[in-house]
């Protein structure tokens, strides 16, 4: 897709993305009116967040295939750890994940108009990387979510790569992965970068391909929270993803 069709198709897109955001949060806010549990109402939204996920992840006309999904397990909260190429990566995640999950999300998409009320409401989480008390304060509450249960999905990068290479991983999950105890799942992404890196709105639709891996259980880093075994384990679960990635 090339000259002007790409750019219109760009412009739909995004207006499908606040068009489909205001009616799937206009919705889950009235169903939400009837639910009286924090939890149920954040699954709810959880569900809009899907759907919009879904529907958006077609209208971007990539053609994404995935492998591994029978490597998630089953009855147990679980770390999903995907590298980071574009904000389209979040779209095919909340498509193709069948489990539920919350995200740990950069704190300033929580101020995207109507996205950001409704990725607050489904109870995802906001990181600030600059703030290191409130880092600190996000780590703890991802890591009593996860002991309630609750599967999380965290971008070890922090944020997204400039060019297509995985950067490093940094401490933050290495810490909710060694006090949460929860087995890491693994999961790369390859071609979102191409189809629309940092800093471009315009979307160049293409092959993506995602592969989840086996869970991973760091346990030798359980019993020593410090930073060099912080360190440690980053890096080699960064080795894990890369080799995924190929």
């Amino acid at each position: 897709m090339t000259g002007i069709l790409s750019y219109i198709h760009s412009a739909i897109f995004w207006f499908l993305t606040f068009f489909y955001s205001f009616i799937i949060g206009v919705v889950s806010y009235i169903a939400a009116l009837f639910i009286k549990s924090e939890d149920e109402r954040n699954k709810l939204y959880q569900k809009g967040a899907r759907l919009w996920g879904s529907l958006l992840t077609d209208a971007s006309l990539m053609k994404v295939s995935v492998s591994g999904v029978e490597n998630i397990p089953v009855g147990t909260a679980v770390i999903f750890t995907p590298n980071h190429q574009s904000y389209l990566d979040i779209f095919i995640l909340l498509k193709v994940l069948p489990s539920s999950f919350r995200f740990v999300i950069m704190r300033k998409l929580f101020k995207v108009p109507i996205i950001g009320y409704h990725i607050k409401q489904s109870g995802f989480i906001s990181l600030d990387r600059k703030d290191r008390k409130r880092s600190i304060e996000t780590i703890h509450q991802v890591i009593d979510l996860l002991k309630k249960n609750e599967s999380f999905v965290i971008f070890p990068e922090g944020k997204l790569t400039l060019d297509g290479t995985i950067g490093e991983f940094g401490r933050g999950t290495s810490v909710i992965i060694q006090r949460s105890r929860k087995p890491v799942v693994p999961i790369s992404i390859d071609g979102t970068f191409a189809a629309m890196p940092k800093g471009e709105w315009r979307i160049k639709p293409g092959p993506v391909t995602l592969k989840i891996g086996k869970p991973v259980y760091f346990e030798k880093y359980y019993d020593e929270v410090s930073k060099y075994s912080s360190l440690e384990l980053g890096s080699e679960l960064r080795r894990i993803v890369a080799n995924l990635k190929g």
